[in-house]
């Protein structure tokens, strides 16, 4: 893989760095601006930091971090929480510019650079990590890792057990597509290569997070989301996958998404092939919305008419499992009502699903 931070950040790295940037900022006032907190420990990963600017010095992950815990010092101090940054990157050359970079007594939070590989440090914290994780302390995690070898089914499987852990990273999945039929491959990322003859090339990372989201154990409440990346002038195709085990963390990831991405919420470019702006017409398909709305409609109609849906809080939860907003649900539960399907004195909503009475019904 290229060094990211040896030019200019491409476009699609731009796209990443805003999208961390952009959930931090949603995910911050969560546990910083939290009237009542149950919490006095707050920690953030960075396990591939770099070396924090690329050569027009624009910020690295490091960096955005750094900024957006900024604006929140004085609710650090006056809560007294001890926050802790963690920064790490293999490369001593990275690290030994990222310490220079920073201001070090500019924050009132505690930052420990490190210089270690990835595995060795994530199975050296991991005992601390998964006691802390029994206190719902919160913690988030970057991994932006360098091709597909570092997030492992293991190390997926381990993270998918912290409690309160909102988790980004990002994998190379066009390298899945080309080279998983490689034995040395097939260490890291065991997917069969007619899985990817299914679909269309630049659907790759789908495959991909279909892979781990299959991954997740039976029982246990974790929601995952990707975003596909392509840079421009090239047909490779990267993505990010998002984790949290909270509504309100897919929630909040979901709409930065479509917010991005207007068509399907999970690319930035035309990832199923919609028909945008009326440009094409289809004659034997009257709906010119993108595949994927088309799909989830009929999906959640299905669920419900055939009672496999009988909640309004299970509604909103199968529509963030399939990478959908509310708004998108009430669709199709306004139409229900109409045909006298379901109760017409059902209070729709559109955000805080986390908060919905679990008991409400759809009849």
């Amino acid at each position: 893989m290229p060094d990211i931070h040896s030019n200019k950040f491409d476009d699609a790295t731009q796209i990443k760095l805003l999208i961390l940037r952009e959930y931090l900022k949603k995910w911050l006032p969560v546990f910083l601006k939290r009237k009542i907190k149950f919490w006095k420990e707050i920690t953030i990963y960075d396990f591939f930091a770099g070396e924090g600017f690329d050569t027009q010095n624009n910020p690295g992950s490091p960096i955005i971090i750094l900024n957006e815990l900024e604006i929140y010092q004085d609710d650090i101090k006056n809560e007294d929480i001890n926050l802790k940054v963690i920064l790490n990157d293999f490369d001593s050359s990275k690290t030994f510019k990222l310490k220079s970079r920073i201001n070090f007594e500019k924050y009132n939070f505690e930052i420990e650079i490190l210089n270690e590989d990835f595995t060795k440090l994530f199975y050296n914290i991991y005992p601390e990590i998964i006691q802390k994780s029994k206190k719902n302390l919160p913690r988030f995690m970057f991994i932006d890792q360098y091709g597909v070898k570092y997030v492992t089914k293991d190390i997926f499987t381990k993270i998918a057990e912290l409690e309160r852990t909102d988790f980004l990273f990002f994998i190379s999945s066009d390298f899945v597509k080309r080279f998983s039929e490689l034995a040395e491959f097939k260490q890291y990322i065991q997917i069969q290569k007619k899985e990817f003859n299914e679909k269309k090339p630049y659907q790759c990372h789908r495959v991909v997070f279909e892979y781990f989201k299959n991954m997740i154990p039976n029982g246990k409440e974790l929601y995952l989301a990707p975003f596909s990346l392509q840079k421009e002038n090239s047909k490779n195709v990267y993505g990010l996958i998002f984790g949290s085990h909270n509504p309100l963390g897919i929630e909040k990831f979901l709409k930065l998404a479509w917010k991005l991405d207007g068509n399907a919420g999970e690319a930035n470019f035309n990832i199923d092939d919609a028909i945008l702006e009326g440009h094409t017409f289809d004659m034997f398909n009257s709906d010119i919305r993108a595949k994927k709305l088309q799909l989830f409609e009929k999906e959640l109609k299905l669920q419900i008419e055939q009672g496999e849906i009988i909640t309004l809080k299970e509604v909103y939860l199968f529509t963030f499992n399939y990478g959908c907003l509310p708004k998108h649900a009430n669709v199709v539960l306004e139409e229900l009502a109409k045909r006298n399907f379901i109760s017409r004195d059902l209070k729709l909503v559109s955000s805080n699903i986390h908060k919905l009475d679990k008991n409400i019904t759809l009849k």
